[in-house]
């Protein structure tokens, strides 16, 4: 896809996911390959798993050299912030480090989000189930690799509002579509919705319901 406003967000989102990726690698003190592997699938997992899905080989992620230099560029950047700032800022930065994934993560999960919904848009229309999986699965796909690599329960899987805010987000702009919104201001609206949801359900200590077992003896 050429569009200008898909190639912004995908360029944003690569950047967001890597850095999230990054700080997930550091806080589980990974060597440099370490760090550049839980970047790059956390940047391109899910657009692999998109391009996979729609029958696209190789993947859009592998077919030039922009994804790689976008992903060392956050290296490098990130591990200057790090190690050579001085104490003070680099304490800062480290304290907010939780916040700061969580920023790069929400962000990279509202860009992936709508490169995914797209995607499905530009290639299945009226496959409206195939677009919102689409989009989801851009969005999270790459978190899953990740977290799975660094020795974690998927975040989506046990708690936050996470691929729900991908959802609503991806629905949003399916229906905008179909109401013949322009992509941009569309895409720009479920943007919006899905940084939201995702905020405010971190904002008010939000979780999808989990299903409560009952102690063994109530069993009896």
């Amino acid at each position: 896809m050429e569009a200008i406003w898909w190639q912004i967000f995908d360029i944003l989102g690569t950047l967001a996911f890597s850095v999230s990726g990054i700080l997930v690698a550091v806080s589980r003190r990974m060597d440099l390959f370490g760090i550049f592997v839980l970047a790059a699938v956390t940047a391109v997992g899910g657009g692999i798993i998109r391009d996979t899905m729609l029958g696209h080989t190789p993947p859009i992620a592998l077919q030039s050299g922009l994804y790689f230099f976008l992903i060392v560029g956050a290296i490098v950047a990130t591990t200057i912030i790090l190690r050579y700032f001085d104490m003070d800022l680099r304490l800062q930065i480290m304290h907010r480090s939780l916040y700061l994934y969580l920023a790069g993560d929400t962000i990279g999960l509202a860009s992936f989000t709508i490169t995914g919904t797209l995607s499905g848009i530009y290639y299945a229309p009226n496959l409206w189930v195939l677009c919102i999986t689409l989009g989801v699965i851009t969005a999270v796909g790459g978190g899953i690799i990740r977290d799975v690599l660094a020795g974690k329960v998927p975040t989506v899987l046990i708690h936050e509002v996470y691929a729900t805010a991908s959802i609503l987000g991806s629905f949003t702009l399916y229906i905008l579509y179909t109401f013949e919104w322009p992509l941009e201001i569309a895409s720009l609206v479920s943007f919006a919705v899905t940084v939201s949801c995702r905020f405010v359900a971190i904002k008010a200590k939000l979780d999808v319901p989990h299903i409560k077992r009952k102690r063994h003896d109530q069993f009896l």
